[in-house]
C-alpha cells in the first residue's frame, strides 16, 4: 500500500469513525451522517452500483436498525497531510446470517480538527 504509516492515534480515531458508520444509532441520525459525509462524497457499492451522498443520506436512515455488520483486519495509510485511507474486511450479517465479505477502501479528508469520508467502494472478497 502507497502512503506513510498512520500514527497509532490517528488510526485508532478514523477506525472509530468507520466503525461509527456501520452502526443502527449513527446510520438513523441524518446529523450524524451529514457530519460524516463530505460534501462531494460518493461510494461505489460491492454490488457495483455507484451512490452519492444525497443517495445515501437517503438511504442508510431507512436502513435502520436491520444493520449488523461485521468488520476486521483495519490498515489506515496517511496518503497526504489531509488524507488517508482506510482499507478494511467486513461483511453483512441479516438475521444472524452472514453475507460474504468485502474488502473495502475508505479515503478520510480532514477539515480543520475533524475527518470526512469522501469516497467509500467496496469488492467482493475472493
Amino acid at each position: 500500500m502507497h502512503g506513510l504509516s498512520a500514527s497509532a492515534a490517528l488510526a485508532t480515531e478514523l477506525e472509530m469513525l468507520e466503525r461509527a458508520l456501520h452502526t443502527a444509532e449513527v446510520r438513523a441520525d441524518r446529523q450524524r451522517l451529514e457530519a460524516l459525509l463530505d460534501e462531494d462524497f460518493s461510494e461505489v457499492g460491492q454490488s457495483g452500483r455507484c451512490y452519492t451522498r444525497t443517495q445515501m443520506l437517503q438511504h442508510l436512515p431507512a436502513e435502520g436498525a436491520q444493520v449488523d455488520i461485521e468488520a476486521k483486519d483495519f490498515v489506515v495509510a496517511l496518503l497526504a497531510p489531509d488524507l488517508a485511507q482506510v482499507r478494511y474486511r467486513s461483511r453483512y450479517r441479516p438475521a444472524g446470517q452472514a453475507d460474504a465479505w468485502a474488502e473495502r477502501s475508505s479515503l478520510w479528508r480532514r477539515h480543520g480538527s475533524r475527518w470526512r469520508l469522501c469516497f467509500h467502494q467496496a469488492t467482493p472478497a475472493p
